[in-house]
Parts: structure tokens; sequence; C-alpha cells
């Protein structure tokens, strides 16, 4: 009943089953012992926690990218009105210099037309003060001539200038 008993144990250890049942037990006890399963929950958080982090930081790019696109639009937004103003200020600019120039412009005219009159007065006035030069010099040529002609008029003439301070009160 051995040989039996052995035989039937010799064929339970050549059979296929009996050697997979042994190796599942054996693995079940390596899995144990070096806590395989812990490390595979592990790896399998550490995967779940990296796919919800790049899941994350794909939504903030997202919102990074509908940013940086509103952000576009706002600086073109910008961009068109600082150039809106600069022609705004451009314009003003312009009739400022504009207006500015015809004040110098109407300045200038003034000054040249005071320059003008003045010169004027002063040709005037040269011209008045010869005329009256010539007129002076041609009074004394003829009263010379005369008081030549006449030694009677000297005395006359004296005359009337004593009389002439007579009247003068001082």
């Amino acid at each position: 009943m051995i040989n039996i008993l052995l035989e039937i144990w010799n064929k339970i250890l050549t059979s296929n089953l009996f050697n997979f049942v042994l190796m599942l037990v054996f693995l079940g006890w390596i899995i144990k012992k070096c806590k395989i399963a812990d490390m595979l929950e592990n790896g399998r958080k550490s995967i779940e926690d990296k796919i919800i982090s790049a899941k994350a930081e794909k939504e903030n790019a997202i919102k990074a990218l509908y940013e940086i696109q509103e952000q576009g639009v706002n600086v073109e937004k910008e961009v068109l009105d600082i150039i809106e103003k600069a022609d705004k200020n451009a314009i003003i600019v312009g009739e400022k210099l504009i207006d500015d120039a015809e004040k110098q412009s109407e300045t200038f005219t003034k000054s040249t037309q005071k320059a003008i009159d003045t010169n004027i007065e002063k040709l005037r006035l040269n011209l008045t003060n010869e005329t009256a030069q010539i007129v002076l010099d041609k009074a004394k040529n003829h009263i010379e001539k005369l008081l030549k002609e006449d030694r009677n008029l000297h005395i006359k003439y004296i005359n009337e200038s004593i009389e002439a301070l007579r009247e003068v009160n001082i």
C-alpha cells in the first residue's frame, strides 16, 4: 500500500497540475514576503497621481493659452488705442505748430513793419533836417547878401533885437 501511495505520490509530483499549484503557492509566499502587491499598488497609485497631475497641468496650460490669447486681443486693442492716441497727439501738435508759426509770422510782420516805419521816420527826419539846413543856409546867405548891400539894415536888426529883449520878463 505504501507502494501505491508512493506511486500516487510520484504521479502527483510529476503531474503538471501539482507543479502548477506548487508554483502558485510558492509565488504567493514570495509575493507576501517581498510585498510585491504593495509595490504594485504604490506604482499604480503613482501612475494614477501622475495622470491626474498631467490632466491638471493640461487644464492649466489650456487656461493659460486662453488667457494669453485674450491678452493678445487686448494687446491688439492697446496697440490700436496707442496708434489712435498718437494720431490725435500728432494732429494736436501739428495744429499747435501751425498756430505758433502763424503767431511768429504775425510777430515778424509787426516787427518788420515797425522797423520799416522807424526807418521811414528817420529818413523823413533826415530829409527835414537837410531841407531845414538848406533853407537856413539860403536864408543866411540871403541875409548876408542883404547886409552887404545895405549897411543900415545892421542897425535896424540890432534895434529890433534889443526891443524884443526888453519885452522878455525874466
